[in-house]
C-alpha cells in the first residue's frame, strides 16, 4: 500500500481518472483539483502548491484548449499550455514527482493519412499545437520522470465536445451538415484514464 498523492485538474479526463480512482484507493492517495486551488493560468502559484503536497505523481490534465480562440488569446494559451507545464516538470524534478502531462496531435501538420508515430516529425498545425509542443518539450527538459501522451478527439459525459454536440443537434434538426475533411481518432477518456492508470 502506498501513500502516494496523484494530482490531477478536473475537466473530462480529470473526471474520468476521478471516477476510476476508487478502484486504486487501496494503492493510492488521490488529490483531485481543479483552477481554485491550482491556476496554470497563474505560474508562480505552482511551487506552493507542490511545497505543500509533495505529490509522487503529477497527472496534468489540463490545458487551454480552445483550438480557434488560441490565435487571439495567444498569451493565455502559452502561459497554460507551455509556461506552466514547464513550471509543473520543474517542481516534479525538485520533488522526485513523476510527471504524466497529455498532449495532441495538432503537435503534427495534420496533413498524415495515418496514424501518427510517436517519432513522427512535429510541424504544430496552430498556435495551440506550438503552445503544446512547446510544454511538451518543457516537460521533458525539466523533468526525466516525464510521460507525455499525445490524444486526440477526447469525448466523455463530462464537459463539451463533439460527440454531445452531435447529439444534441440530431434531437434538435431533421439534418445535419459537417465538414468531410477532418480526419481523428476519438478517444473515450474513460479508456484513457485507464490507460493512465
Amino acid at each position: 500500500s502506498f501513500s502516494t498523492r496523484c494530482i490531477s485538474n478536473l475537466g473530462q479526463l480529470g473526471n474520468e481518472l476521478e471516477q476510476l480512482s476508487v478502484t486504486y484507493a487501496g494503492e493510492f492517495h488521490f488529490l483531485f483539483t481543479g483552477k481554485n486551488e491550482l491556476d496554470l493560468a497563474a505560474p508562480s502559484t505552482i511551487p506552493a502548491f507542490f511545497e505543500k503536497h509533495k505529490p509522487s505523481y503529477f497527472i496534468n490534465c489540463a490545458a487551454y484548449t480552445a483550438v480557434d480562440r488560441a490565435e487571439t488569446e495567444q498569451e493565455a494559451a502559452y502561459i497554460i499550455n507551455t509556461e506552466s507545464v514547464g513550471s509543473i516538470a520543474q517542481q516534479c524534478r525538485i520533488h522526485n514527482c513523476t510527471l504524466i502531462t497529455i498532449s495532441t496531435d495538432y503537435v503534427f501538420d495534420g496533413k498524415g493519412a495515418q496514424p501518427y508515430q510517436t517519432d513522427h516529425t512535429t510541424d504544430p498545425v496552430n498556435y495551440y499545437g506550438y503552445t503544446k509542443w512547446m510544454g511538451e518539450k518543457l516537460a521533458l527538459e525539466n523533468n526525466n520522470h516525464t510521460i507525455v501522451i499525445r490524444t486526440s478527439w477526447v469525448y466523455s459525459v463530462y464537459g463539451n465536445n463533439f460527440v454531445k454536440t452531435m447529439l444534441r443537434l440530431m434531437k434538435e434538426r431533421a439534418e445535419l451538415s459537417v465538414v468531410n475533411d477532418q480526419f481523428g481518432s476519438p478517444t473515450y477518456a474513460a479508456d484513457l484514464a485507464e490507460a493512465i492508470m
